[in-house]
């Protein structure tokens, strides 16, 4: 059940952008691979903030990793089924937290910093790291997660 909450809570981590990030149409495939990493991410982070499955998918390489602290998830069809569970038990939780996040890359690994509930007990802070390769995810780590002291 722990290991449920750990990787909710970095899944979580990705609804921390603002709403104005567009998706991008996954049709022009010379454009998606054209993408820096912190577009990748940038886009990731739209795509998943409205729940559009595909467009979280297509973001990801076909044999992307994405580690957790406490799960390992392999290829597309695994994190399908991740991303599907995590939206059916995010849209069945009506006090969903609030998040601040920021994006940064450097070279070939695009970052997000955030916050979740900042300012109010039990609020937790993280990093994941997005290593990205010809405009997708090859691999997607939780590099931290802490929790974080009121008024912080």
């Amino acid at each position: 059940m722990k290991r449920f909450w750990v990787c909710g809570a970095v899944l979580l981590a990705l609804c921390a952008l603002p709403r104005q990030i567009q998706p991008q149409e996954a049709n022009d495939e010379s454009a998606l691979e054209a993408r820096t990493p912190e577009q990748v991410v940038a886009h990731h982070l739209a795509v998943f903030r409205a729940h559009d499955l595909e467009g979280v998918l297509s973001d990801y390489a076909d044999d992307a990793i994405f580690i957790a602290p406490k799960s390992t998830v392999q290829g597309k069809t695994a994190l399908r089924k991740m991303f599907a569970s995590f939206f059916a038990n995010a849209n069945a939780n009506a006090a969903a937290p609030v998040f601040d996040a920021t994006v940064t890359a450097d070279g070939e690994v695009g970052y997000e910093h955030w916050v979740s509930d900042p300012g109010k007990p039990g609020s937790m802070a993280g990093t994941d790291a997005f290593v990205v390769r010809h405009g997708r995810i090859v691999f997607h780590t939780a590099v931290e997660i802490h929790p974080v002291a009121p008024g912080q």
